[in-house]
């Protein structure tokens, strides 16, 4: 079973915003995890935690000129792992990302305290995590 979730970024007025490019890829360089492109010169990254955590990545814009307001995140429920969790939170602490859990959610998930304001047009205001670990509780996984 695959968990599909989306990372935007959006800016104090409520419009998209670029995320960090640079920020997302030193992520990506310096994590333990290994990533590869699925394709040659695709958006789409299949990254391996050391722990066994999976995770498929989109992140259109990340690489070039193009807008990089969003990336779709695809969890594979049998590998979510503390790896996962930790990839999850350092990239939208460096980009600047908020968490959808999903399409039809009523709030975003935040890991930046400003970010709160950051969503008018939600019916419910974001939800702050500090950690890895609230993250995981947030998403109903086991800590």
């Amino acid at each position: 079973m695959q968990r599909h979730m989306l990372l935007i970024c959006h800016s104090a007025d409520g419009h998209f915003a670029d995320g960090n490019r640079e920020a997302v890829k030193r992520v990506l360089e310096q994590t333990t995890c290994t990533f590869k492109h699925r394709e040659p010169g695709s958006a789409w990254y299949t990254i391996m935690c050391p722990d066994g955590g999976l995770i498929e990545l989109n992140a259109p814009g990340l690489e070039g000129n193009r807008p990089f307001h969003r990336m779709e995140v695809i969890v594979y429920c049998e590998t979510w792992t503390r790896g996962t969790l930790n990839l999850l939170m350092d990239l939208m602490r460096a980009g600047g990302f908020g968490l959808l859990d999903s399409l039809d959610t009523a709030q975003v998930i935040v890991a930046d305290l400003q970010q709160v304001i950051y969503f008018p047009w939600l019916p419910e205001p974001p939800l702050f995590v500090r950690s890895s670990r609230d993250l995981g509780q947030t998403l109903g996984l086991a800590s």
